[in-house]
């Protein structure tokens, strides 16, 4: 058994990445073997990403491998800041708003 991933460009191109699993000795072999493949396939893809992701983040200007640390901290502090925000209308332990009727004349 193998596993095949293919991976097509924004440019149209197809790459394809084989990678064999073969089982392995002893009970759950077959399992461990698949896990095996399974990661060799994700290095495999990260290793055909990765200059293309690159490519991306200097084209909008994000700079180096880890684009601008600045920029980072800023969405981390704006996500704690959600985190922490607490919808004061809706809560799961008030009992829901009472409705008022209207009135048919």
């Amino acid at each position: 058994m193998e596993l095949v991933a293919e991976l097509r460009g924004r440019d149209g191109q197809t790459r394809s990445v084989r990678v064999p699993c073969p089982a392995e000795e002893g009970e759950g072999g077959q399992l461990r073997g698949l896990r095996r493949a399974l990661a060799e396939m994700q290095e495999r893809v990260v290793e055909l990403l990765a200059p293309l992701v690159q490519e991306e983040r200097e084209a909008a200007g994000g700079g180096g491998p880890r684009g601008n640390v600045e920029d980072d901290d800023y969405d981390e502090e704006e996500e704690d800041e959600d985190e922490n925000n607490i919808d004061t209308k809706a809560s799961a332990d008030d009992p829901p708003p009472k409705r008022t009727k209207v009135q048919q004349p």
